[in-house]
């Protein structure tokens, strides 16, 4: 169940019928590439392509002739052309997408996961024929039905959850996943864990073109996915079809009799117009619900009274000025994530939330506060399926220790810690970080008195790093250019400082992405043996730096390099880097793309 407040709707609403004139979408379209001109540059999956042919078939403006549909078809499915006893079929499946982009695109991925054999091809053009149909977009529709009949069923599932989600919504992946297992989606397997198994159903449903990327990482992985209208129509219809979810509001039978569903709003098992926070109803009609998704509504100074009553759930999020949580939350004994989006200073967790050997992931983004009951029976229990743990702001000293002791298998840590003036002062204050063995991820802003050499303590097995306003001498980076596993590195806001870096050999040798941010270097002394596996590399605001290495022209997996408000000699120093490179360097200064 997710509850979304009116303005969130009516917005999303309102910006889909903002349409554009012809002449802007025209040269987006330009902009873009045209199929005719320049068919590679269609990328099918990419969201503002989606947008543009929504507005193409909306507005009425050309559709693509089968010639047009046939080369998009083959761009999708093949590298060096289409064999010759498929050439038929293809052409023939082609036309009958009836110049929609967005047939020929979801037919692709059908056509990708079928055996390149005429008679397979046959079967899918003759499902496709068995009806004669003028209408491009109800054609479309027939299309996405026989790519969902063609989904294993352990997709079908996946995909119909997509309509859940607003018009145009990007949707953040993490959150996805969390939302499928949490729903019974994915099965654990010996093999793989439940989110990688999840990425890979999310993966496999974007190689079907049934879902658009809309953004993603450093390393390549999806952040965020959406999909194009008429798949989410199709999925709302599904889903009410074969009864997997329902719309509702508080006007719909049997909730106009429920005395107590007097909250003055509107009610939706996804979309409430309006918002409100009396959610009582929810405990005493919906007991078996596994997702409560309450982040868009702010549910006041108190934590939601009756919540601790749905004992089935795996999934909660809530919102609001709330303080603290209380202890009957460990009655939720299945809950697998919590995420809490404060609107205060602080969240107090409970000492009973020890208990809750279930919980996967926990989110707070306020300061979090735990109280802690030491002369307690149980004290010593551990969160032992805890993986990712984020929260604004943690004191070094004997609590954090306390905490990240009880969390040992955590893979994924995020915080800003804060120095403490406490009896503990002598603490090594980053020695816990060390005992984390199975933390990959790492993100951490410090706020507190320069470090002492030795003082950073890193997980070996990390392999995305992020750091913070450490005030870190260059000498000191040997600590995590030494990791032997890591891939992702965020330099940011002084998190090391010194005019000149000077690289080290054997260092950072399996370093994909590295990432300078606002900081005040200015001569940095490297050769592409220092990074010889470098793919992406970002500078921002790091206005002092002289230039960056022209050895790089010789890291042969170097893809790109994106320059932001830094000197004229850095920009300078890219191009000619650019120019040096083989084909396939993008460079990237100031958000405009250099060729």
């Amino acid at each position: 169940m997710i509850l979304r407040n009116s303005k969130e709707v009516e917005g999303s609403k309102a910006t889909n019928l903002k349409s554009k004139s012809e002449e802007e979408i025209e040269k987006e379209i330009d902009e873009e590439g045209r199929i005719r001109e320049d068919p590679k540059a269609i990328g099918v999956k990419s969201g503002i392509l989606g947008r543009i042919f929504r507005r193409l078939f909306i507005l009425g403006l050309r559709l693509l002739s089968d010639d047009e549909s046939w080369e998009l078809l083959q761009l999708k499915i093949f590298d060096g052309g289409c064999p010759n006893e498929l050439l038929k079929a293809g052409m023939e499946i082609a036309k009958n997408c009836r110049g929609l982009p967005l047939s020929v695109v979801t037919i692709a991925g059908l056509l990708e996961r079928t055996e390149k054999q005429q008679a397979s091809w046959k079967s899918i053009l003759e499902s496709l024929s068995a009806r004669l149909i003028d209408d491009p977009q109800t054609q479309c529709m027939d299309i996405i039905q026989l790519s969902y009949m063609h989904l294993p069923n352990y997709l079908k599932a996946c995909l119909l959850y997509f309509g859940s989600f607003l018009e145009d919504e990007d949707i953040p992946v993490s959150k996805l996943i969390r939302l499928w297992i949490a729903e019974g989606f994915i099965r654990q397997t010996v093999v793989c864990s439940l989110e990688n198994l999840a990425e890979n159903y999310l993966t496999d449903l974007i190689g079907r073109s049934m879902i658009a990327v809309a953004k993603k990482g450093p390393k390549g992985r999806v952040k965020s996915c959406c999909l194009h209208d008429m798949i989410r129509d199709f999925c709302l219809s599904k889903a009410k079809e074969e009864n997997f979810f329902q719309v509702i509001t508080r006007y719909d039978e049997p909730f106009t009799s429920f005395d107590d569903f007097d909250c003055g709003a509107d009610f939706i098992d996804h979309y409430p117009p309006k918002p409100t926070s009396d959610i009582s109803f929810i405990p005493h009609h919906f007991k078996l619900l596994r997702v409560l998704d309450l982040e868009c509504i702010n549910m006041g100074i108190s934590f939601p009274p009756g919540i601790e009553l749905l004992v089935q759930l795996r999934y909660l999020a809530v919102s609001g000025d709330i303080d603290f949580i209380p202890p009957s939350i460990s009655n939720l004994r299945k809950l697998e994530s919590f995420i809490v989006k404060g609107l205060k200073g602080k969240v107090v967790l409970p000492d009973s939330i020890w208990s809750m050997e279930r919980l996967r992931h926990l989110h707070v983004n306020t300061h979090v506060d735990f109280n802690f009951q030491d002369d307690k029976p149980g004290n010593s229990l551990k969160l032992v399926n805890l993986v990712s743990f984020s929260l604004p702001s943690i004191a070094r000293g004997k609590a954090a220790n306390m905490i990240l002791r009880r969390m040992p298998n955590l893979s994924k840590f995020e915080c800003i810690y804060l120095e403490s003036w406490d009896a503990y002062t002598n603490y090594n204050r980053f020695r816990v970080l060390d005992l984390l063995i199975h933390l990959e991820s790492l993100k951490i802003l410090y706020v507190g008195r320069a470090l002492n050499p030795g003082e950073l303590n890193l997980p070996w097995n990390l392999k995305k790093l992020t750091l913070s306003s450490f005030r870190l001498p260059w000498t000191h980076i040997s600590a995590i250019g030494r990791l032997p596993n890591l891939e992702v590195l965020k330099l940011v806001s002084r998190a090391f400082e010194g005019p000149r870096w000077d690289m080290r050999e054997v260092e950072f040798l399996g370093l994909k992405y590295l990432k300078l941010d606002s900081l005040n270097i200015v001569q940095w002394n490297a050769s592409s043996d220092h990074l010889p596996n470098l793919q992406q590399l970002h500078l921002q605001n790091c206005k002092d730096v002289e230039e960056v290495p022209l050895a790089f022209a010789d890291i042969n997996t170097l893809q790109m390099i994106e320059v932001q408000s830094c000197g004229l000699t850095t920009e300078e120093s890219v191009k000619r880097i650019g120019n040096e490179c083989m084909e396939g360097l993008k460079i990237i200064i100031n958000n405009k793309i250099h060729l």
